[in-house]
């Protein structure tokens, strides 16, 4: 509901179409992120039951999102369509988390990265966006209001620390070329890059490109 609000569009209907298209855009290898990779930054769709209860709302999308849900949520294996567009609001969610973890601006930045795809010329987007600047600058701590993730995540049983997420991400073997995980890792940049060229040579080994094969055979690929 806020976002529909911030960035302008009519309902939050057309911001879920918003993120369907996204979703749908997305490379083959980031929808297998996307929908086949169990991510650990705030998975609200892996919280036990009494934790994020789920909220029922009625949405209206195109035949052909809806068609390409059925699709997506059969070959992955989803319990269901509404769960696929669970999976899909929490990944945008926790990119906007994993930035706000850095700074606020970050946070703010990255969702208006998002919900700013494709709509350079949408008059409605850019009124929504001015008049948010505005009361920024009227007011700093308006800045936040909604963007700003860390006290919602505080509030949230679900959702884990900022603590706990850097140790889930330096846990995690997903994302080791990522900035969030030399973050996490504190490491300098020099560091990084020393890390990182001792990976790649193992990562381009005849071995490891073996075992990229048998992953690619079994997972298959995610149609459009």
């Amino acid at each position: 509901q806020a976002c529909t609000k911030r960035y302008g569009f009519d309902d939050e209907d057309e911001t879920l179409r918003h993120l369907l298209y996204i979703a749908n855009s997305e490379t083959p290898k980031q929808k297998k992120l996307i929908f086949r990779i169990k991510r650990c930054l705030h998975c609200h769709v892996g919280a036990r039951g009494s934790q994020h209860p789920k909220v029922a709302l009625k949405a209206k999308i195109h035949r052909f999102q809806w068609q390409w849900l059925q699709n997506v949520t059969s070959k992955c294996n989803i319990k269901s369509i509404e769960k696929s567009i669970r999976v899909i609001c929490d990944f945008y969610q926790s990119r906007v988390q994993e930035a706000s973890l850095k700074s606020t601006e970050e946070g703010i930045a990255k969702e208006r990265e998002i919900f700013s795809i494709r709509r350079e010329c949408d008059k409605r987007l850019l009124t929504a966006i001015n008049d948010d600047d505005v009361l920024a600058l009227d007011n700093k701590n308006k800045m936040t209001q909604g963007c700003d993730m860390k006290d919602e995540l505080r509030s949230d049983p679900a959702a884990c620390s900022p603590e706990a997420t850097l140790a889930a991400i330096r846990h995690c073997q997903v994302g080791r070329g990522s900035a969030s995980y030399a973050t996490a890792m504190n490491e300098t940049a020099e560091e990084t890059k020393e890390r990182r060229a001792k990976e790649i040579v193992v990562e381009q080994s005849e071995e490891a490109q073996k075992a990229k094969m048998l992953i690619r055979k079994v997972l298959g690929s995610i149609m459009a």
